[in-house]
């Protein structure tokens, strides 16, 4: 009995010897075999690169279909009417439509494509190209049960495949999409002028020779760079937001004769005429047409209430530009002296009615009080007189930069009133009546 248990005990161990030799064996030769090779990239549904295409057609099921023709390396819209493309909303068409993959097959043989929307599709783009093949269709059907995407099929193969649901918006173009949209025509950063007129005020902005913009009343005066910033980006940006009619010539009541604002704009290639006529009913828009363009658009209403500006909101406020570190020489007349300061080897001195050193920190100081001076208001008429400007008793003149910019402003008491100009310009703004106290304070601690 012992013998037969013995002689069981040897067997069960030889029998779990093979089984761990086996397992070992075959563990040690997975772990020998190479990695299984990635899974190849999804082929693009049509293998053609966007330069060969030279049409599209742009067919949906409910509205306009439209043709875009390549000539001459350019894109334009050519039926049902010429018109222009913004070539590089184009350019993104033609992407899209170029580097489609299908994310998932779902049927190979389809019965029938009503259940897909492809019978009749949502929406259909016609192609023709150069190369091979030298047309093809796709057709975009419904979304999906998740709407993660939506079912599509290509001219040349049956099976129905889904595209990822932002291709619907790249690819689904309506021709307002598609057209030229923009309201200004003319290169925004290449202005030289800029007039305006609306309900009784005129004024004009003029790039002077040194490529500063200045308001000229008349006379010009210096504008506000920040403010006309704000006005060149509006008109960079500027685009139709719908299209009222296609021909402006035709009779319409768009309220152009009495119109609510008139911007005359000119670059170095041209001028262009921007009126704007009364507000659309229906919308927050305002009409307004372009001399240099056919249609009647409209423009979103914050276009028009940027440019109703008064001249008093476009003239330039602040007196001094410099930054302290980059002052050089300073000449102060006030009404207890003249004085003259000069940066020496790093360090201030005054010059002039004694010579003295001057301590950075103090000299940071009055500098800074001096920039700070701005104006708060433009009187609308008067002479340099009136503003007791004729023999000021302040004057402040500094020297800065690389170039030795000079920056000069002139100042007077008049009353409970405190009036002040650059040199530069013939009329004076009103800054507050305590804010020369700060400027003579930091004088006095030179």
């Amino acid at each position: 009995m012992k013998k037969q248990k013995f002689i069981n005990t040897l067997i069960a161990l030889a029998v779990l010897s093979a089984t761990w030799a086996a397992f070992m064996y075959y563990d040690k030769r997975k772990a020998s075999e190479k990695p299984a090779a990635e899974a190849p990239a999804a082929a693009k549904i049509f293998s053609v690169d966007a330069q060969h295409i030279q049409s599209i057609t742009f067919k949906p099921q409910n509205g306009e279909a439209f043709t875009c023709q390549r000539e001459n390396g350019k894109w334009s819209i050519t039926e049902p009417r010429a018109l222009a493309v913004d070539q590089a909303n184009f350019s993104g068409i033609l992407n899209s439509l170029t580097t489609a993959t299908a994310d998932e097959v779902v049927d190979a043989h389809p019965a029938g494509l009503k259940d897909y929307g492809l019978d009749p599709p949502d929406f259909e783009l016609d192609v023709t190209t150069d190369a091979k093949p030298p047309s093809f269709t796709l057709l975009l059907g419904d979304d999906t049960p998740t709407s993660g995407g939506f079912y599509a099929q290509a001219s040349g193969n049956p099976q129905v495949f889904t595209l990822a649901s932002y291709m619907k918006t790249s690819l689904e173009k309506k021709l307002f999409d598609v057209r030229d949209r923009r309201a200004l025509t003319l290169d925004a950063d290449q202005l030289q002028k800029i007039g305006i007129e609306f309900k009784g005020t005129a004024w004009t902005l003029e790039k002077n020779p040194e490529g500063v913009w200045d308001l000229d009343l008349p006379p010009p005066v210096r504008a506000d760079r920040f403010t006309v910033d704000g006005l060149v980006s509006q008109l960079r940006g500027l685009t139709m937001q719908t299209i009222a009619s296609e021909d402006k010539k035709k009779n319409g009541d768009y309220g152009f004769n009495s119109p609510e604002l008139h911007l005359q704009l000119t670059a170095n290639n041209g001028t262009q005429t921007i009126v704007v006529g009364k507000k659309d009913k229906d919308s927050d828009r305002y009409f307004a047409t372009n001399s240099a363009l056919d249609p009647v658009f409209t423009l979103n209403s914050d276009f028009v209430t940027q440019f109703k500006k008064n001249p008093s909101d476009l003239r330039e406020k602040d007196l001094f530009s410099y930054s302290s570190f980059d002052v050089k020489h300073v000449e102060v007349d006030t009404p207890k002296g003249h004085f003259v300061f000069d940066q020496q080897g790093g360090k201030w001195k005054e010059t002039a009615p004694k010579a003295k050193d001057i301590t950075s920190e103090k000299m940071d100081t009055f500098l800074t009080d001096l920039r700070d001076l701005r104006v708060d208001s433009f009187p609308k008429s008067g002479s340099l007189a009136d503003f007791g400007l004729t023999n000021p008793p302040y004057r402040f003149s500094v020297r800065f930069g690389d170039k030795n910019t000079t920056e000069a402003a002139e100042a007077a008491r008049s009353g409970d009133h405190v009036y002040i100009r650059r040199s530069t310009d013939p009329l004076p703004g009103e800054i507050s009546k305590t804010a020369l106290d700060g400027v003579e304070k930091s004088l006095g601690d030179l």
